[in-house]
């Protein structure tokens, strides 16, 4: 059982490492950076975020009305834009990963 286990850790680091490696994650890190040279750019960058997970969380109208504001208003930078883009892609490239794994191991999770 241990060596079964050690094989799946050492083979969810190879994957782990792939990831790390692979164009989508190298221009996340990239957009990342740039966001960061400009940390007021930065920090709202990240209330939008927070504000916008809050929102599909079961948030009201004025929130819904404020994300989408702030929304408009960022959409205008290109630089946030880049990054938004970029973290999209790694999000989509996690869930992809997670949905092969649940799926291929006939796992019943539940719809999210």
């Amino acid at each position: 059982m241990m060596d079964e286990l050690d094989e799946i850790e050492r083979s969810t680091w190879e994957l782990l490492q792939e990831i790390r490696e692979s164009a989508v994650y190298r221009t996340y890190r990239q957009e990342e950076e740039r966001l960061a040279a400009d940390p007021a750019l930065r920090e709202r960058v990240k209330q939008f975020r927070g504000a916008n997970f809050h929102l599909h969380q079961g948030g009201s109208d004025v929130d819904m009305q404020r994300v989408y504001e702030e929304s408009a208003s960022l959409q205008k930078i290109p630089q946030v834009n880049a990054y938004l883009e970029a973290e999209l892609a790694l999000c989509r490239l996690v869930q992809k990963v997670c949905r092969t794994l649940t799926e291929g191991i006939d796992f019943d999770a539940p719809e999210l």
